[in-house]
């Protein structure tokens, strides 16, 4: 076993190693994002609900940003085409993340989150030119791999989560995420000027902004129709769109809803909430460096449903946890989590290799603002589920749950004719 175990350690350093250029910085200086992000993350939803908005307000900002996700995210192929991916990565960044971080440090009430979210919402341009940046200059077969390594930065700078447990216990929930906002303005900032100096155009970036200067705007978004078009007439490119959508409600719905469902629905104290993300960031992690790389390049079908079942299991003993019972709440998170670090990789990575290189940035331009905006009505309904009872935002994470099981299903069925 231990020998097997040091075998798999090894080929994950080894796929690491092999990164090069633009995908080894922006892997690497993830954690500088991602430690602040999970710092105030678990805090986020109980911090607007101590400054006077209603969980159905919750929602509704959840909502509302999601429809401005869909907007920018549609903006976002031109503007990627039209600036370069790496000079929008470093604008939008510092409008969807510098600035809303300061908001959220200063906020006094619901219209001070509702403006931070709107901003928030130009980072859907920042994904698609961020991930143009990271995988166009690398081979198709390195991609699963790429964002598995995403997740495992992601998931370092879960370790650190506790800590703000420890703010919230010793300064109160206000003043502590008022902390934690501040902190994360300034990493997140410095960590986006970094990236920007030590990264380059890809080559696909620098033809499409000779290319879009020789076109208005109204020229590239005609294009769009066409583009659509060609991407979803594969059945099975379908699939993965919707999957990905699917998935990006339980992303969605677990940021902003799982402190609220936590403290207010099971009765978890609000100083234990960051041991949460620590529990699923190591147990993800063992996935990551010792599972992921050996079935990393297998077809996604096998691996998506085992983590689904994962998912939905834990979903539901989570629905089902004693009041106050810690220990049943986290082996249910525990269970949960075991099925995330399979879906979203495989996910993000079976989208990535259905859509050409040669129209990433428009496609996944669109592919993004369908998902956000098929996502936004989720928002609402967890927010009004909320209201009636504060478990009730995991039963729309159960039905997203199982309509991805019947999806993969589906296409498995249809690519196995």
């Amino acid at each position: 076993m231990k020998s097997v175990l040091v075998k798999r350690l090894g080929l994950t350093f080894s796929v690491l190693s092999s990164f090069r250029g633009n995908t080894r910085t922006c892997i690497l200086v993830e954690p500088l994002w991602g430690i602040p992000f999970n710092l105030f993350a678990p805090y986020a939803s109980l911090y607007m609900l101590a400054l006077g908005c209603t969980k159905a307000q919750v929602g509704t900002i959840t909502a509302i940003g999601l429809i401005f996700q869909m907007f920018f995210a549609l903006m976002g192929g031109y503007i990627t085409d039209r600036l370069g991916r790496k000079r929008t990565s470093l604008i939008f960044d510092l409008l969807s993340w510098s600035i809303p971080t300061l908001i959220w440090m200063v906020a006094q009430n619901y219209y001070y989150f509702l403006v931070a979210a709107i901003l928030n919402a130009m980072v859907r341009i920042v994904q698609n030119s961020w991930n143009c940046l990271m995988i166009e200059d690398a081979p198709p077969e390195q991609r699963v791999h790429i964002y598995t390594w995403v997740e495992v930065a992601n998931i370092l700078a879960g370790f650190f989560a506790p800590l703000s447990g420890y703010l919230v216990e010793r300064f109160t929930l206000v003043p502590a995420v008022r902390g934690l906002y501040a902190f994360a303005a300034l990493s997140m900032t410095f960590m986006f000027f970094f990236r920007n100096k030590y990264t380059e155009e890809t080559t696909i970036g620098r033809k499409k902004i000779q290319e879009a200067r020789l076109h208005t705007p109204l020229t590239a978004f005609r294009e769009y129709p066409l583009l659509m078009k060609d991407l979803f007439k594969n059945p099975l490119t379908r699939a993965a769109f919707l999957l990905v959508m699917l998935n990006n409600v339980q992303i969605v719905l677990r940021n902003t809803f799982l402190g609220i469902v936590l403290n207010k629905g099971i009765g978890i104290p609000q100083e234990t909430l960051g041991v949460f993300p620590a529990i699923g960031s190591a147990v993800v992690m063992f996935i990551y460096i010792f599972i992921m790389p050996a079935v990393g390049s297998r077809p996604p079908a096998k691996p998506l449903l085992f983590g689904l079942s994962f998912f939905l299991t834990g979903t539901v003993l989570l629905l089902l946890t004693p009041t106050g019972n810690l220990t049943w709440a986290l082996g249910a998170h525990f269970i949960a989590s075991i099925g995330s670090a399979f879906v979203t990789p495989f996910v993000n990575g079976n989208i990535a290799n259905r859509v050409m290189d040669e129209h990433r940035a428009k496609q996944m331009a669109i592919v993004y603002a369908v998902v956000y905006g098929g996502s936004a009505p989720f928002g609402w309904l967890a927010g009004s589920a909320a209201m009636i009872d504060a478990r009730y935002p995991l039963l729309i994470s159960l039905l997203a749950g199982v309509t991805s099981i019947l999806i993969v299903h589906s296409a498995t069925r249809r690519e196995s004719r």
